[in-house]
Protein backbone atom coordinates (compact mmCIF):
# COMPACT_ATOMS: atom_id res chain seq x y z
CA UNK A 1 0.00 0.00 0.00
CA UNK A 2 1.58 3.29 -1.02
CA UNK A 3 1.54 6.53 0.95
CA UNK A 4 -1.51 7.85 -0.91
CA UNK A 5 -3.55 4.73 -0.22
CA UNK A 6 -2.83 4.92 3.52
CA UNK A 7 -4.18 8.47 3.88
CA UNK A 8 -7.31 9.26 5.89
CA UNK A 9 -10.63 7.83 4.70
CA UNK A 10 -11.13 9.02 1.15
CA UNK A 11 -14.77 9.29 0.09
CA UNK A 12 -13.61 10.99 -3.11
CA UNK A 13 -11.51 7.95 -4.10
CA UNK A 14 -14.31 5.55 -3.08
CA UNK A 15 -16.67 7.46 -5.36
CA UNK A 16 -14.21 7.40 -8.25
CA UNK A 17 -13.71 3.66 -7.73
CA UNK A 18 -17.48 3.12 -7.69
CA UNK A 19 -17.71 5.00 -10.98
CA UNK A 20 -14.90 2.86 -12.36
CA UNK A 21 -16.70 -0.31 -11.26
CA UNK A 22 -19.89 0.82 -13.05
CA UNK A 23 -17.81 1.48 -16.14
CA UNK A 24 -16.23 -1.98 -15.91
CA UNK A 25 -19.71 -3.49 -15.57
CA UNK A 26 -20.81 -1.67 -18.73
CA UNK A 27 -17.86 -3.15 -20.61
CA UNK A 28 -18.74 -6.65 -19.42
CA UNK A 29 -22.44 -6.21 -20.25
CA UNK A 30 -21.82 -4.93 -23.78
CA UNK A 31 -23.71 -7.85 -25.31
CA UNK A 32 -26.70 -7.57 -22.98
CA UNK A 33 -29.97 -5.78 -23.58
CA UNK A 34 -30.64 -2.41 -22.03
CA UNK A 35 -28.69 0.79 -21.87
CA UNK A 36 -26.11 1.52 -24.55
CA UNK A 37 -22.73 0.61 -23.00
CA UNK A 38 -21.06 3.58 -24.74
CA UNK A 39 -23.48 5.94 -23.02
CA UNK A 40 -23.00 4.20 -19.66
CA UNK A 41 -19.23 4.57 -20.06
CA UNK A 42 -19.49 8.24 -20.97
CA UNK A 43 -21.94 8.89 -18.15
CA UNK A 44 -19.41 7.33 -15.75
CA UNK A 45 -16.78 9.74 -17.03
CA UNK A 46 -19.23 12.65 -16.74
CA UNK A 47 -19.95 11.75 -13.12
CA UNK A 48 -16.21 11.59 -12.36
CA UNK A 49 -15.71 15.02 -13.90
CA UNK A 50 -18.61 16.48 -11.91
CA UNK A 51 -16.97 15.21 -8.71
CA UNK A 52 -13.67 16.77 -9.70
CA UNK A 53 -15.27 20.14 -10.52
CA UNK A 54 -16.97 20.15 -7.12
CA UNK A 55 -13.90 19.10 -5.20
CA UNK A 56 -11.34 21.34 -6.88
CA UNK A 57 -13.60 24.39 -6.83
CA UNK A 58 -14.31 23.89 -3.15
CA UNK A 59 -10.63 23.39 -2.39
CA UNK A 60 -9.74 26.55 -4.32
CA UNK A 61 -11.91 28.81 -2.18
CA UNK A 62 -12.69 27.33 1.22
CA UNK A 63 -9.96 25.24 2.76
CA UNK A 64 -9.16 26.19 6.31
CA UNK A 65 -5.44 26.86 6.46
CA UNK A 66 -5.01 27.59 2.76
CA UNK A 67 -2.38 30.23 3.14
CA UNK A 68 -0.78 30.10 -0.29
CA UNK A 69 -2.92 31.80 -2.97
CA UNK A 70 -1.01 30.03 -5.75
CA UNK A 71 -2.30 26.69 -4.44
CA UNK A 72 -5.88 27.98 -4.52
CA UNK A 73 -5.27 29.26 -8.05
CA UNK A 74 -3.93 25.84 -9.07
CA UNK A 75 -7.09 24.15 -7.77
CA UNK A 76 -9.26 26.66 -9.62
CA UNK A 77 -7.33 26.03 -12.82
CA UNK A 78 -7.87 22.31 -12.39
CA UNK A 79 -11.58 22.86 -11.68
CA UNK A 80 -11.79 24.84 -14.94
CA UNK A 81 -10.09 21.99 -16.83
CA UNK A 82 -12.49 19.47 -15.28
CA UNK A 83 -15.45 21.65 -16.25
CA UNK A 84 -14.27 21.65 -19.87
CA UNK A 85 -13.98 17.87 -19.71
CA UNK A 86 -17.47 17.65 -18.21
CA UNK A 87 -18.97 19.78 -21.00
CA UNK A 88 -17.13 17.86 -23.76
CA UNK A 89 -18.35 14.52 -22.40
CA UNK A 90 -21.92 15.79 -21.98
CA UNK A 91 -21.90 17.06 -25.57
CA UNK A 92 -20.61 13.70 -26.81
CA UNK A 93 -23.36 11.89 -24.90
CA UNK A 94 -25.92 14.09 -26.69
CA UNK A 95 -24.22 13.51 -30.06
CA UNK A 96 -24.58 9.77 -29.48
CA UNK A 97 -28.29 10.14 -28.73
CA UNK A 98 -28.19 10.11 -24.94
CA UNK A 99 -29.13 12.57 -22.23
CA UNK A 100 -26.35 13.56 -19.84
CA UNK A 101 -27.22 13.04 -16.18
CA UNK A 102 -25.76 15.83 -14.06
CA UNK A 103 -27.17 14.43 -10.83
CA UNK A 104 -24.63 11.89 -9.51
CA UNK A 105 -26.80 9.76 -7.21
CA UNK A 106 -25.46 7.58 -4.42
CA UNK A 107 -22.03 9.10 -4.03
CA UNK A 108 -20.33 9.45 -0.64
CA UNK A 109 -18.54 12.70 -1.42
CA UNK A 110 -20.08 15.73 0.25
CA UNK A 111 -19.26 19.41 0.07
CA UNK A 112 -18.80 19.94 3.82
CA UNK A 113 -15.72 17.78 4.21
CA UNK A 114 -13.69 20.07 1.95
CA UNK A 115 -14.25 23.42 3.63
CA UNK A 116 -13.46 22.40 7.18
CA UNK A 117 -10.31 20.31 6.97
CA UNK A 118 -7.01 22.09 7.49
CA UNK A 119 -5.00 19.05 6.35
CA UNK A 120 -4.22 20.26 2.85
CA UNK A 121 -1.51 17.64 2.36
CA UNK A 122 -4.00 14.88 3.21
CA UNK A 123 -6.54 16.23 0.76
CA UNK A 124 -3.90 16.53 -1.96
CA UNK A 125 -2.92 12.89 -1.30
CA UNK A 126 -6.57 11.95 -1.75
CA UNK A 127 -6.74 13.94 -4.97
CA UNK A 128 -3.62 12.22 -6.28
CA UNK A 129 -5.08 8.78 -5.57
CA UNK A 130 -8.35 9.74 -7.28
CA UNK A 131 -6.51 11.23 -10.29
CA UNK A 132 -4.62 7.95 -10.69
CA UNK A 133 -7.90 6.06 -10.63
CA UNK A 134 -9.43 8.42 -13.22
CA UNK A 135 -6.37 7.98 -15.45
CA UNK A 136 -6.97 4.22 -15.38
CA UNK A 137 -10.65 4.79 -16.15
CA UNK A 138 -9.82 6.87 -19.21
CA UNK A 139 -7.21 4.38 -20.46
CA UNK A 140 -9.76 1.56 -20.34
CA UNK A 141 -12.36 3.73 -22.04
CA UNK A 142 -9.94 4.69 -24.83
CA UNK A 143 -9.14 1.01 -25.40
CA UNK A 144 -12.86 0.34 -25.65
CA UNK A 145 -13.72 3.19 -28.03
CA UNK A 146 -10.64 3.22 -30.27
CA UNK A 147 -11.63 0.35 -32.58
CA UNK A 148 -15.13 1.62 -33.41
CA UNK A 149 -15.51 5.27 -32.31
CA UNK A 150 -12.36 7.29 -33.05
CA UNK A 151 -14.11 10.60 -32.27
CA UNK A 152 -14.86 9.58 -28.70
CA UNK A 153 -11.43 7.94 -28.34
CA UNK A 154 -9.71 11.17 -29.40
CA UNK A 155 -11.80 13.25 -26.98
CA UNK A 156 -10.91 10.84 -24.16
CA UNK A 157 -7.23 10.85 -25.15
CA UNK A 158 -7.15 14.64 -24.88
CA UNK A 159 -8.83 14.48 -21.46
CA UNK A 160 -6.39 11.76 -20.36
CA UNK A 161 -3.45 14.02 -21.18
CA UNK A 162 -4.84 16.75 -18.92
CA UNK A 163 -5.67 14.27 -16.16
CA UNK A 164 -2.06 13.05 -16.27
CA UNK A 165 -0.93 16.67 -15.90
CA UNK A 166 -3.28 17.02 -12.93
CA UNK A 167 -1.68 14.01 -11.25
CA UNK A 168 1.75 15.58 -11.76
CA UNK A 169 0.44 18.86 -10.35
CA UNK A 170 -0.93 17.03 -7.30
CA UNK A 171 2.44 15.39 -6.74
CA UNK A 172 4.11 18.81 -7.02
CA UNK A 173 1.62 20.37 -4.57
CA UNK A 174 2.17 17.51 -2.17
CA UNK A 175 5.91 18.17 -2.31
CA UNK A 176 5.33 21.84 -1.55
CA UNK A 177 2.94 21.11 1.34
CA UNK A 178 5.10 18.43 2.95
CA UNK A 179 8.37 20.21 2.26
CA UNK A 180 9.54 17.22 0.23
CA UNK A 181 11.17 17.12 -3.14
CA UNK A 182 8.62 14.92 -4.97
Amino acid sequence: MDQVESAAPNAFLRDVRAISARMHGALLDEESEGADPALVLLQSALTAEILCVWRYTMMSVSLAGLKQPRIGAEFQEQANDERRHMVAIAQRIRELGGTPDFSPHGLETRFGEFGTRADLAGLVEQNLAAEREVIGLYRRMIDHFEPHDPVTALMLTNILEEESEHATDMQDLLSIETGGHG
